[in-house]
């Protein structure tokens, strides 16, 4: 049986970052674009948090025909509550580990909260939930400090219940690679129950640990975008995907090659910037070391995976640095009928520049160098092969003018890579690709915006 990817960027996501109701649709239809078919989400708690939202949100779900699991915790007022959104299922949780049920119920032994969940789970059932998943919270703990049987009769006992689903989380992000496969496998000896894989970030195996235990049999594994989640999160969606299917030749169910428009529209709209050890980021295809530039203007693929290239970059990006590669000089100068000395001096004159210049030269100080030699390369030419000049743009839109659909248009423009709300003197942080001294995109935004918006401030990065 495939594993199936549970999606928990609109729940465990949200104990990073709360979103805005206009936000949280917006990831809902995009998850279900690229092909998730269970999303999670949690109960609403009012007046803390809106049953309005979780309605909308999960009309949205339902109506794609995708399963929709409300999350929520073990006990009967939660179960009740969540049973009158009518989801397709439900995920209860209890931690059963000695520190949990010491520190957080002040109990000696588990059996008690033991129970709690059992009736949590035979409630879930009654109210006729088609998937019900247990959540033994801390179980990893259990297995490493304490004695798997324990945990194998825990999962049984949940099983007969009528869980459908037990997850075992690794809620403290204790395990590695190899422990976490070695756990399911262990695990899967000894019971029939489907298990689903939870495992947290703080030691940063968690996207690792996931890929281990589907390898192992997990029947469920959970992720998020960019692994979002309390702490330092979860398994991050792209690399369990990628691994997957890039690696390991396994189909999951998701549209690989639409994941990068995911992640950018995700940034876009909640303001998170994809971090540049992100293997989605541009810097994840910026070559800096001289020898590998030169490879790669020949053979990309020979730094950077055939299947990202295919899947998630058309190709590599450069930066220039003192070890600048001649042969990347001569492919940006090809037809400009230069001999090779010409060029072996320009490229020791350029690396020498970014060495007195702190390290690296900018596009503006590339064209300014080519220019002083006589070569007028065109901005959108150098954009091919070191990327775009990046500008904050700060706008202060009118009183009364609505932010959101800004922010919605904004969001569909490619040149956009990043928006946030702040206050003060503005009312919204844009991070935009372009050119040095070309200042089109700001003019699309007067077009676009000059009856809602007072002021817009122009601030490019060094």
């Amino acid at each position: 049986m495939r594993t199936v990817l549970l999606d928990t960027t609109l729940r465990e996501g949200e104990l990073y970052r709360p979103f805005k109701l206009s936000v949280k649709i917006a990831i809902a239809k995009a998850l279900l674009e690229v092909g998730l078919k269970r999303i999670e989400l949690t109960l609403a708690y009012p007046p803390r948090t809106s049953p309005e939202d979780l309605k909308k949100v999960l009309s949205i779900v339902n109506d794609r025909g995708a399963e929709a699991v409300i999350h929520c915790r073990a006990c009967r007022e939660d179960v009740e509550n969540a049973s009158r959104y009518d989801p397709w299922g439900i995920a209860v949780y209890m931690a059963l580990s000695r520190i949990h049920v010491k520190h957080k119920f002040g109990k000696d032994d588990h059996e008690e909260i033991t129970r709690r969940l059992i009736e949590a789970v035979e409630l879930s059932r009654e109210m006729g939930f088609k998937y019900i998943r247990a959540t033994v919270e801390d179980a990893s703990r259990i297995y490493l400090e304490e004695n798997i049987g324990k945990l194998i009769e825990i999962i049984n006992i949940l099983k007969d219940a009528g869980a459908t689903m037990i997850s075992i989380p690794d809620t403290s992000g204790l395990l590695t690679p190899s422990i976490s496969r070695e756990f399911f496998k262990e695990l899967k000896k000894h019971t029939q129950a489907p298990l689903s894989a939870h495992f947290h970030n703080d030691y940063g195996h968690a996207s690792a640990n996931t890929v281990e235990a589907i390898l192992a049999g997990a029947d469920e594994a959970h992720v998020s975008i960019l692994g979002l989640g309390d702490r330092n999160g979860i398994a991050d969606l792209y690399e369990v995907t990628a691994a997957l299917t890039d690696i390991h030749k396994l189909e999951v169910g998701i549209r690989r090659g639409s994941l990068r428009s995911l992640y950018e529209v995700f940034s876009k709209l909640t303001g998170i910037k994809i971090p540049a050890r992100h293997p989605l980021s541009d810097e994840a295809r910026t070559i800096r070391a001289g020898v590998h530039q030169a490879m790669t203007t020949k053979a990309p693929e020979g730094y950077i995976p055939k299947m990202k290239l295919r899947y998630d970059f058309d190709s590599p990006l450069y930066e220039v640095t003192p070890f600048i590669s001649k042969k990347l000089v001569e492919r940006v100068l090809n037809g400009y009928s230069l001999d090779s000395k010409k060029i072996k001096e320009l490229t020791e004159y350029i690396g020498t520049e970014a060495s007195r210049l702190g390290g690296r030269l900018s596009i503006e100080k590339l064209h300014q160098i080519f220019s002083e030699n006589g070569l007028n390369i065109p901005y959108e030419r150098l954009g091919q092969y070191f990327g775009y000049i990046r500008a904050y743009v700060l706008l202060k839109v009118k009183n009364g003018q609505p932010i959101n659909s800004l922010i919605e248009e904004l969001a569909s423009w490619k040149e956009v890579e990043l928006i946030q709300e702040v206050s003060g003197d503005s009312d919204l942080l844009l991070i935009v690709k372009m050119n040095p001294g070309v200042e089109e995109n700001i003019q699309k935004i007067k077009k676009a915006f000059g009856n809602a918006v007072d002021r817009i401030n122009l601030l490019f990065v060094c």
